[in-house]
């Protein structure tokens, strides 16, 4: 096994591999070689590889193409090249320092360390009974205040920031009376040193890995005492004590740990090494940096969360959802559905070309789903240049039906200053299709746990789906069906255009043109002259039928109402060839 330790401006860890080669540079792992990336742009992508071979000896080769490796005596491995070199060796690749030497250079063994009780969310918090004071000499109020008021110091820096680490570096040298102090982050096999105090130029060892690697596997503060030096021969780098307590992450995992030193010239003052409490006080440090990790993932998961949800949701609503998440498990309860579909997309296309067609979907698309949360509605999906929104799902909304409609509304009327916006380009005004339904649907996050995606399932939002394709053939931009105009307030203007077959969903739907809130009296005499008409056809009152809708085919500006032409058409065809079984139901079986 070897220890590598990697140093440069940027970073510095250690690592302990196992066994076979290692390699080191910018770029990603290759081929299966475990890899040492390397922060620094004067190295290659692939510029080291070592593997230790028999005799405590190590194959350095040179990967790169163009620069070469530097030993310590300055002689150096053109690219390309190898050499076989003694251990310990250290050598350079770009402005970056790494010193291998045998795992068997750290001689701390577990019999040496002294260790305290576990952290307690590494055990049952019923099993905590003793406090501070019990685990060695007693500090007086003072001193104790001051530690406590040093731990929420490092609290309230930012989680995760240099500074949150460096507070806790300086800590442990301040509080503890460390020579050292070391917040270490653990990434697989290698310990990055995130923060160190005092912040001195290494290019060897920092920390024992062998400390590490019992902290990691007891999941325990390890330290060690002065009756633990008398029996060592030799220290680290020149340490005689040192002290490891893990810090865990919100799974209960060791992510890291605080590692500090205490020199000889500290022993030959105290008499002592490291004693049991100041051991608690680094534990007592690693957990503030656990819990402000914690904190910071959880506000991250958060701030995930409310931009994942305000995608889809309003405001107001993103904010309940992050309160009471449960909202969005899934559900059945009735909903009203809202697909919308650009007309002649196809021809627009031609028109544009790829960048104005975009750019024209986009400013569309932005309209649409801000009229949709302007009305407190969900946007659910993005379907080719159509949308799809709902209301009542996840949280109640009694009058989702008006809500849905005014959305509609307020939707149709924004094309008109968009059609004059786009003139020059798309020659014709903008038209859409909508199309609204009311029903019960299973509700609940239809995607994946790296795709969020709520939204509703079922034949309400198949039928919601026909009936936007229905605006097609009736020709008018916004249809709902019964069971929305059902729910609508009495204001609402709606013509009923009579009862259809649409594909795939089975038995028949009565469908009704949407207007708005509010019609003219020339609008709804005409609506009012069609349901005549309407009724007259459904009664096999042809002639009749055909006599009433004349006057609703055209007005006076040149505009056809395409509903009047349809019934005046289907009026027409039953006279020239009436039907031995008449259906006044019409078959809408193209999607």
């Amino acid at each position: 096994m070897l220890h590598v330790y990697v140093s440069n401006k940027d970073e510095r860890k250690q690592l302990e591999h196992s066994g076979g080669p290692i390699e080191f540079g910018r770029g990603p792992q290759r081929e299966g070689v475990p890899r040492c990336m390397i922060q620094d742009v004067f190295v290659s992508r692939d510029h080291l590889r070592v593997e230790e071979v028999a005799g405590g000896h190590v194959e350095v080769c040179n990967l790169s193409g163009l620069n070469p490796i530097v030993l310590a005596d300055e002689t150096m491995i053109l690219p390309g090249r190898r050499r076989e070199c003694d251990l310990p060796v250290r050598v350079k690749i770009g402005e970056t320092w790494i010193t291998i030497e045998p795992a068997d250079n750290d001689p701390i063994n577990r019999d040496v360390l002294a260790t305290i009780a576990q952290p307690a969310r590494a055990r049952s918090l019923s099993d905590v009974n003793r406090n501070i004071l019990q685990l060695g000499r007693s500090p007086n109020p003072e001193t104790l205040a001051e530690w406590f008021e040093t731990v929420i110091a490092v609290q309230r820096a930012a989680a995760g920031s240099p500074e949150f680490y460096l507070q806790t570096a300086r800590a442990l040298v301040s509080l503890v009376s460390l020579d050292r102090g070391l917040v270490l982050l653990r990434r697989g096999n290698m310990w990055e040193a995130v923060a160190r105090e005092p912040n001195e130029a290494s290019h060897g060892r920092e920390f024992s890995q062998t400390i590490l690697r019992y902290v990691v596997q007891e999941r325990r503060t390890f330290y060690q005492a002065s009756m633990s030096l008398l029996t060592m021969a030799e220290s680290l780098a020149g340490v005689e004590a040192v002290v490891a307590s893990p810090i865990f992450d919100s799974h209960d995992e060791v992510v890291g740990a605080l590692y500090g030193s205490r020199r000889l010239r500290y022993t030959e003052l105290s008499g002592e090494g490291i004693g049991p409490l100041e051991a608690q006080l680094v534990q007592l440090l690693a957990s503030a940096v656990g819990a402000g990790l914690a904190r910071l993932e959880k506000e991250a998961e958060a701030t995930r969360l409310r931009v994942q949800f305000e995608q889809f949701f309003s405001p107001g609503l993103a904010r309940e959802l992050q309160t009471n998440p449960r909202l969005l498990e899934g559900q059945e309860r009735e909903v009203t559905v809202l697909f919308t579909d650009i007309r002649g997309f196809s021809r627009l296309t031609q028109q544009c070309g790829p960048s104005k067609t975009f750019q024209l979907v986009s400013e569309l698309m932005e309209r649409i789903v801000s009229r949709v949360r302007q009305f407190d509605g969900v946007v659910v999906d993005y379907i080719g240049d159509g949308l799809l929104a709902m209301w009542n799902a996840p949280a109640d909304q009694p009058d989702h039906a008006n809500l849905a409609c005014r959305t509609a509304v307020a939707i149709l009327s924004e094309l008109p200053a968009l059609s004059e916006k786009w003139r020059d380009v798309i020659q014709r005004p903008l038209a859409l299709g909508v199309g609204l339904n009311t029903g019960l649907a299973l509700v609940g996050n239809v995607g994946t746990k790296h795709k969020f995606k709520y939204g509703p399932l079922g034949h309400t939002v198949n039928l919601a789906s026909r009936v936007e394709g229905a605006t097609k053939y009736l020709g008018v931009p916004a249809l709902i069906t019964s069971s929305t105009r059902t729910l609508l307030d009495k204001h609402f203007c709606t013509r009923c255009l009579g009862r259809f077959r649409v594909a795939g969903v089975s038995g028949t739907v009565d469908l009704y043109e949407l207007y708005g809130e509010e019609a003219t009296l020339e609008w709804c005499s005409r609506r009012d002259a069609y349901e005549a008409a309407l009724g007259l056809y459904t009664e096999a009152r042809w002639a009749e039928a055909a006599q009433a809708l004349r006057p609703l085919v055209g007005d006076q500006d040149g505009h056809f109402d395409v509903p009047s032409l349809n019934l005046l058409r289907r009026a027409v065809e039953c006279l020239r060839s009436p039907p031995d079984t008449f259906d006044p139901v019409v078959d809408l079986l193209r999607k």
